[in-house]
Formats: structure tokens, C-alpha cells, sequence
């Protein structure tokens, strides 16, 4: 956008110049933002003049007045609706307009209270939206630049990144996967900072490492209930996780006297709303679900109730590390209980792991009331107090052992269930369809491929067959390190005539001999990267991830190819490159041709016909 006349030069990507000029009326002009085939400009005065884009010479116009004082940054979302960070009296403020209507509710405008974060107040002095979520670069009181996003839910910003230099302009924009890219142009030199947002589970505020905790309550349903031991079902675990397990036994449906009162985040007209609710307790409120809660108290949000749990929660893990009952090991599968008698049993599992890796528990089962094999001995074995104690102990361990194989026996037909197999058993199952996925695996892909190994077998050796399990591996990888396991696909060739649908982070695509008998000359067909022999393919495909993703491809095309076959793994990246693996409608595509006269260059966008 040209500053001193507000005009705007479009650019071809493709050709690298200048392909057309928009005139408009804008002076001062100060940001330009586009969604949805429409430009909109603003500028110094206060106005915001849409330009609404077509194939035709035609443009449309329409420039609207707003109540901005001295606008410093301009953003729009995927419906058009503008965001301006305005200053009044030299307070920073944020406005939303829709069209000409400076927009009021209960988000906008966000005034200079709002700003304010963990490190404490700031100015704000760029902003971008994506995904519905403002972002805003603001300035601390010690000087220090900081990418702050703004939850919508409890209208507070979260500070996300430290900048080294101010930063002068912020654009965000969002992936289909793996989270979302933020550019932020800093420093006086135009030096730029790009910044891609991956998923981590999150530390515990105060003790700095991953950790959550999972309360239950178990309910024999009498008293002074003797509760026996707890078998817990894990997923596999890495060295780097541990799982804790306290408990206690009481009478009482709640493990300890604590009231609402002992909550102070918590107002006290929301306690008076919860004893309504028959909620009285930290206990009942920590185990009451947040969506109901926040849809019967009208005047808290989901977040304030989220608040309130968290709260909860913390007094119940702290009771629980000062009071309760500890089992001996950090990885235990069967528990054996110690003086826990009463109705209830409450069990608290504290699972710890990494950034990248987290415990998982599949069931804790609670056996009730305290029996052992004892009880089949004769009287003179249960008269004595003392060797009653220690026999029970001792037969408990081999009447454990027992009832395990009894409740196997129960269950045994889930072993044979690809979908409800415990983790465990997976490779067994596995080895009876002779089967062997390497560790590359994600768990999801390894049940699928159960299910499908019949119809997987038919095809094996195929080209067909082996798409459909590069297919079946390149989704789950995709899928593991995003939120939305149904997000969005693409379709692909398979390169026999057939499509299929992938994730957008992955391409695939074979290429054989046959596919280059087109190709007259030999120095041409040697660009093409196939293996040495008359029979030999390549399977072209990517981006990876990780090196590991990589070579589980190559594992899986050196498997399932036939012997008498060679095959290679070439990588598809996003760069187009004229000497490299670039292939037209899988990571490079052609645009729609426009004649425009004065930027159409003939045979390469326009063609002369008769």
C-alpha cells in the first residue's frame, strides 16, 4: 500500500511483480487487512474503507466513519468484522467494528484494565485475530516486548512469548493441523520472528512439573465396609511416568470436613447459588460436572466455575498428600488396602510425566469386603489374633493371583476385540495375525490395523495394498498431535487410477516404470529417482515429521513390496524446486488464469486462439 496516495499494488506470487493497482481514497493510510476476497484499509483519520475484490474490472467500495481518536493497528476476522487498537488520552483501547457500528458487549471494548497479565500491566501495541482469539503484542513496565493471547472465556490475557525486539506489525494465521503460525515483524530493520504453536501437557502452576491428579469415590453400600485391594489396568509407560495411588476409607460421603467457605476464591453469593444445588462440599464440587454448573449459574461463566474446581481439586490433593493412606509403589497394578474400612473408599491417582509423554490408567477396580483363603482353614488357624493377621496377608497374595485369572477367564473375549484388547496384550494379539508394527506406531493405528488385517492380507503385495496401509499409518501419525482427530482431509492419487483421502500434512503418491515410457530420452528418465532394475517403484511421500515417521514408511514399503521389487521413499516437502520432487496437484498446483491488460504476459497466463 502506498502511503502518500493509498493506492494498493497486487502481486503475483507466481510471476514475482506487480499485476494490478487499486485506486482508493484512504490518506494516512496505517494497516491493510483482507478476509474473504475483500481488502480493508485504514487510516489515520479514523475511517475504515472496504474494497470488495471480483474477476471483473469492477470494484466495490465502501468507506465508513468511526469514532477512532489516533488508530495504531488494524485487524479483521474471517467474517470481515474489523479490530482497531485505538488510543484515547493516551490510553490504549480495542474496538470492534462491524461495518460503520462501533460493536459494545460484554468482549469489546477492551479498555486499559484489561490489559494486564501474570508479569503484571501492559500496552498494547499490535494485534491480529485467528481462530477467534486475539492476540496483541503489548510493552511491560520494565520495557520487556511479550505476545499476549486473550481467553475468551475469563477475558484475561495469558502472556505466550518473549520478544527481544518492539514489534512493529503481528499477523497470525491458522494451520489445519499442529497448531497455529504467528509472524511478528520486530525491530526498526524489518528484522521478522516467526512463531509455530505445538502442544505440550501442561505443568502444575506451583510444583513445575507435569502433573494431574484423579479423584474417585467407591460405594459398597454398608458400613464399616473392610475394603479389600484395587487392581489398576495401565497403558504402556515410559521410564519418564509414574502413578501414585493414595486412599481412605470412611463411613462418611466425604473424606474430610470442608465446606465452601474454605474456598476463597469462590464469592459468596456463588456458595449460596451451589447449596441450592445441594452442592455443600469441596468433595461435591470438585466431582460435579463444570458444563452443567456454568449453564445453572447464569452469572459465572465456565471458566469462573473451571476456577472454582481447580480450587477444590488443590484442597483435595493436599489432604491427600498430608493424610491419606500411600501405596508403596510408583507403578503399582495391584494394591493391597491397609486399615481402609468404612462405606466409601476415595482413591486419588497422582499421574506424573513429561512434556511429551503421559501415564495412562485404564480402570481401577475396588474389591470389597476383605476376604482370603484364610476362611477355608481349619478354626485353629483363625483363633490367634496375630498368625490370623499375618496368614491373611500372606494368602492375600496368592488369592489376588487367583481372582485375577477368575476375572480373566470372565473377560477373556476381549482380548480377541482389536477395539477393546488392553494395551498390554496389543502385540499378542498382534502375533496371532502375524503382525509386526514397529515402535513408530501410534496405538489408534495398531487397532486399526487389526481390525483391517483380513482384507489388508488379500492385497498384500499390491499396490493397492500397500497405499492402503501407508494410508491407514499416515492418518494416525497426523491425527496423534492434534485436538481434532475429524479434522479435515484431501484427496490424493494413488497412482493406479484411484484416489483416496490423507490428512493435508501428508502426500502420497507412487511412481513406476510405466509411468515414464512416455519419456523418450534417457538422460530425462534418470531425473526421475526410481531404483536400479526393470521392476522397481517410488513412493513418493511427506512431509515427515520426525525421522522416526520416515522410517516407519520405509519399514512399511520394504515389508509389504514384493521380494522380486525394489522400492524407494523419496520426500515430498512444501518448497517447489525445478530440480527436485515436485509434482503438479500434489505439492504445487497452477492458478486460474485472468487477462488483465497491462499485467498478462502472453503465453504465460493468456493464450491466442483462433
Amino acid at each position: 500500500m502506498d502511503g502518500t496516495d493509498g493506492s494498493v499494488t497486487v502481486l503475483s506470487a507466481r510471476l514475482q511483480r506487480p499485476i494490478r493497482t487499486i485506486e482508493t481514497d484512504v490518506t494516512d493510510p496505517i494497516r491493510i487487512a483482507h478476509a474473504n476476497e475483500t481488502l480493508s484499509l485504514l487510516d489515520g483519520v479514523g475511517r475504515i474503507q472496504t474494497v470488495g475484490l471480483d474477476t471483473g474490472p469492477d470494484i466495490s467500495r465502501c468507506t465508513h466513519s468511526t469514532a477512532l481518536v489516533n488508530p495504531a493497528d488494524f485487524t479483521v476476522d474471517a467474517d470481515g468484522r474489523g479490530y482497531v487498537l485505538d488510543r484515547t488520552d493516551s490510553e490504549p483501547v480495542i474496538r470492534s467494528f462491524g461495518g460503520a457500528d462501533d460493536h459494545h458487549d460484554e468482549r469489546f471494548p477492551l479498555t486499559n484494565d484489561a490489559f494486564v497479565a501474570a508479569a503484571g500491566p501492559f500496552v498494547p501495541t499490535a494485534l491480529s485475530l485467528v481462530d477467534d482469539t486475539l492476540f496483541v503484542v503489548g510493552r511491560l513496565e520494565n520495557g520487556c516486548q511479550a505476545l499476549f493471547e486473550r481467553d475468551p472465556e475469563s477475558k484475561s490475557f495469558h502472556e505466550r512469548y518473549r520478544l527481544e525486539r518492539p514489534c512493529r506489525t503481528l499477523v497470525a494465521r491458522s494451520l489445519s493441523s499442529n497448531g497455529r503460525l504467528i509472524y511478528a515483524a520486530t525491530g526498526p530493520n524489518g528484522h521478522g520472528r516467526l512463531l509455530r504453536e505445538r502442544r505440550q501437557h501442561a505443568r502444575h502452576p506451583r510444583q513445575d512439573r507435569a502433573l494431574g491428579t484423579a479423584f474417585t469415590r467407591y460405594d459398597s453400600g454398608t458400613d464399616d465396609t473392610e475394603w479389600h485391594r484395587l487392581a489398576l489396568e495401565r497403558a504402556q509407560t515410559t521410564a519418564s511416568t509414574q502413578v501414585r495411588v493414595r486412599y481412605v476409607a470412611t463411613n462418611r460421603p466425604v473424606p474430610f470436613d470442608s465446606g465452601l467457605d474454605d474456598l476463597e476464591i469462590v464469592p459468596t453469593d456463588a456458595i449460596d447459588a451451589l447449596y441450592e444445588l445441594q452442592i455443600t462440599s469441596v468433595w461435591d464440587l470438585a466431582s460435579s460436572d463444570p458444563a452443567q454448573l456454568a449453564s445453572t449459574l447464569s452469572d459465572y461463566s465456565r471458566s469462573d466455575v473451571q476456577a472454582w474446581q481447580d480450587a477444590a481439586t488443590e484442597t483435595l490433593a493436599a489432604h491427600a498428600d498430608a493424610d491419606w493412606t500411600t501405596a508403596d509403589s510408583v507403578a503399582p497394578d495391584d494394591i493391597l488396602l491397609r486399615n481402609a474400612v468404612g462405606r466409601y473408599l476415595f482413591v486419588v491417582l497422582e499421574l506424573e510425566g513429561s512434556p511429551q509423554s503421559s501415564p495412562r490408567v485404564d480402570s481401577v477396580t475396588a474389591f470389597c469386603p476383605r476376604q482370603s483363603y484364610l476362611r477355608y482353614l481349619p478354626e485353629l488357624y483363625q483363633e490367634n489374633d496375630r498368625s490370623a493377621a499375618f496368614l491373611t496377608q500372606y494368602l492375600s497374595v496368592f488369592e489376588s493371583i487367583f481372582a485375577d485369572i477368575e476375572t480373566e477367564i470372565e473377560q477373556i473375549s476381549r482380548y480377541f476385540d482389536p477395539h477393546a484388547v488392553p494395551s498390554d496384550a496389543l502385540s499378542w494379539l498382534e502375533q496371532w495375525l502375524a503382525l509386526d508394527p514397529d515402535d513408530g506406531w501410534p496405538e489408534a493405528a495398531r487397532r486399526e490395523l487389526l481390525s483391517r488385517a483380513p482384507e489388508l492380507y488379500k492385497r498384500r503385495g499390491t499396490k493397492a495394498g500397500l497405499r492402503s496401509l501407508l494410508e491407514l499409518y499416515l492418518r494416525h501419525a497426523a491425527s496423534s498431535d492434534v485436538d481434532d482427530p475429524a479434522s479435515s482431509t484431501a484427496t490424493t492419487d494413488g497412482g493406479d487410477g484411484t484416489s483416496t483421502e490423507t490428512l493435508p500434512d501428508h502426500r502420497l503418491f507412487f511412481l513406476d516404470g510405466d509411468d515414464l515410457d512416455c519419456i523418450d530420452r534417457e538422460s530425462v528418465r534418470r531425473q526421475y529417482p526410481l531404483p536400479t532394475g526393470p521392476r522397481s517403484f517410488a513412493v513418493f511421500c511427506g512431509p515427515f515429521e520426525t525421522a522416526g515417521e520416515r522410517a516407519t514408511v520405509e519399514s512399511i514399503v520394504t515389508s509389504e513390496k514384493p521380494a522380486h521389487v525394489g522400492a524407494a521413499v523419496v520426500e515430498l516437502d512444501d518448497g517447489l524446486r525445478l530440480d527436485g520432487a515436485t509434482f503438479l496437484g500434489l505439492n504445487s498446483r497452477l492458478t486460474t488464469r485472468e487477462f488483465s491488460l497491462g499485467a498478462t504476459t502472453l503465453g504465460e497466463d493468456t493464450v491466442l486462439v483462433d
